[in-house]
């Protein structure tokens, strides 16, 4: 099982710049043996990644991206883990920022997923994320798709990314619960530093649409799917009002 390597994922739309860098940061400092799928999700306004080895020829968003990606892989069992990442990520030291996860994750048969601490000024709704200051592991109650390591058999087990959470808002509170459900766990690598730069390609107009328009059909999509699967307390049920007991 240790000698199984990491598929590594990112989705890249009208982004090719932070595409590279996250390929060139990883290709340059990570150790553990992975494999890299750069996924150019039909980008119109700028040329793809030069990196690209998977594309599609429309914008599928993200969800659509990463379950292309996972086809290319091959969903075959040959992976230890997938790695997920989006380009308003960006790793700015010089520390392996993925052998510190899998070594974790080889160390406890019951750590599903693991996500680097976002450095204190990335802009996110999971303030949850953010370092807390040293380099050990703590654990969490979900963690989110900017960065996220997830074992690949308990991945595929558990049914993946659902594709009709097409803009990918909900498929880390689902995967998150499921692993919660089944007191599996999920872990915070304070050792591990990313920074999540939130609406950057709005920012930089290359996105289609404003950030408020994306929001709001995200939050649409994703409440007409979560709704639909387990009820109307969907949202309680998997956000961190409802779990606060659970992490005392």
């Amino acid at each position: 099982m240790t000698g199984k390597k990491i598929a590594v994922f990112i989705v890249n739309f009208n982004m090719p710049e932070r595409a590279d860098s996250l390929y060139g940061h990883i290709t340059k400092y990570a150790k553990w043996p992975h494999e890299i799928f750069m996924i150019d999700n039909g980008s119109d306004l700028v040329a793809p990644s030069q990196h690209t080895n998977v594309g599609i020829e429309t914008n599928l968003q993200t969800t659509g991206g990463w379950n292309a990606g996972l086809d290319a892989a091959g969903r075959n069992g040959n992976w230890l883990a997938y790695w997920f990442l989006i380009t308003s990520a960006e790793f700015k030291s010089d520390r392996d920022p993925l052998t510190p996860m899998v070594v974790a994750l080889l160390k406890c048969p019951e750590l599903v997923g693991i996500h680097p601490a976002l450095t204190q000024d990335s802009t996110t709704a999971w303030n949850h994320l953010k370092a807390r200051g040293g380099d050990g592991v703590r654990r969490t109650w979900m963690i989110d798709n900017i960065a996220s390591l997830w074992r690949a058999d308990w991945f595929e087990a558990n049914g993946g990314f659902d594709p009709d959470l097409k803009y990918g808002w909900g498929i880390d509170l689902e995967l998150s619960y499921k692993a919660r459900q089944q007191n599996k766990w999920m872990w915070i690598h304070e050792g591990v530093r990313v920074e999540k730069v939130t609406n950057i390609g709005y920012t930089m107009n290359r996105m289609g649409m404003s950030a408020d328009e994306r929001v709001r059909l995200a939050g649409a999509n994703m409440a007409e799917v979560l709704s639909t699967k387990y009820g109307s307390n969907w949202d309680r049920k998997m956000r961190s009002d409802y779990v606060e007991s659970w992490m005392r």
